[in-house]
């Protein structure tokens, strides 16, 4: 499975995985981006930067006045995004291999964090929402992209295999210590330390087979899967079964699919 210290694996399938997801969210980190003010010249955090596909758009948008840190916890993800901004000719994006709950944050004052798919893995979110409020300068905006409700996971109307899936997804989750919809605490907890929570915007996903959101739930089933089986969490017959009610819904234009719905929360760092 790669690193054994990322819950999803480092191995290729998953960088493939995440290339793809990368190319089905896109639209929805641009247009967050854009309502939070990204321009040239700003200074932005990428915070869990993964293979950095984030960190390279965010670095484009800033252009050669501007700088994006990427901070990222796995050896192998930080190799492939440095190796990615050097082809780029990207100089402005800095990649750093950095343990979110134990090594020292940045305190350059950045203009911008953004973070995505990060707290749901996190044992403790006491340590991140510090990071981030000695990286921020002061008016700074976090662009939080975290679940809210992953229980809306599921393949309609006969996703049978598929809704235990989704069960044992989240049951993975929290045995690692994280948790599935963090979105549900993050706004409370921001805002008892002195943030202004500025929007909450929630963003879901569905589509058919064919779709890019129904391929995107489908290749999860697929990489995850594996993984499930090593935590003895989900079974061959499951995965057999599973695997039937995908061909079946591939072959069925009226099945689709519905993502966990992510929730955008934009906020400014105001207290010191």
């Amino acid at each position: 499975m790669g690193d054994s210290s990322y819950l999803l694996g480092t191995h290729t399938e998953e960088l493939e995985r995440l290339r793809f997801q990368h190319e089905l969210w896109l639209p929805a980190a641009r247009a967050a981006w854009q309502r939070a003010g990204l321009t040239a010249g700003m200074r932005v955090l990428d915070v869990g930067a993964g293979p950095a596909f984030a960190a390279m758009d965010l670095s484009r948008i800033v252009g050669s006045t501007g700088r994006v840190l990427g901070l990222e916890l796995s050896e192998a993800y930080v190799a492939a995004g440095q190796a990615m901004a050097r082809r780029a000719q990207l100089p402005q994006l800095e990649l750093r291999q950095h343990n979110l709950l134990r090594d020292p944050w940045p305190t350059e004052g950045f203009d911008l964090a953004w973070c995505r798919w990060v707290a749901m893995f996190l044992p403790d979110l006491e340590p991140l929402l510090t990071g981030l409020e000695q990286s921020l300068r002061l008016g700074g905006q976090l662009v939080l992209h975290e679940y809210v409700h992953w229980d809306s996971f599921g393949l309609h109307p006969n996703g049978r295999a598929i809704a235990r899936f989704g069960q044992a997804c989240q049951r993975s989750f929290r045995a690692a210590g994280g948790d599935p919809d963090p979105n549900r605490r993050l706004p409370a907890l921001l805002t008892a330390r002195g943030w202004r929570i500025d929007a909450l915007l929630p963003l879901p996903v569905a589509g058919g087979s064919h779709s890019m959101a129904g391929q995107w739930m489908q290749r999860f089933v697929e990489v995850y899967g594996a993984r499930l089986q090593e935590l003895g969490l989900w079974s061959s017959s499951d995965a057999g079964e599973a695997c039937a009610e995908i061909a079946s819904a591939t072959a069925d234009p009226g099945c689709f699919w519905v993502g966990p719905t992510l929730l955008e929360v934009r906020a400014t760092r105001l207290a010191s």
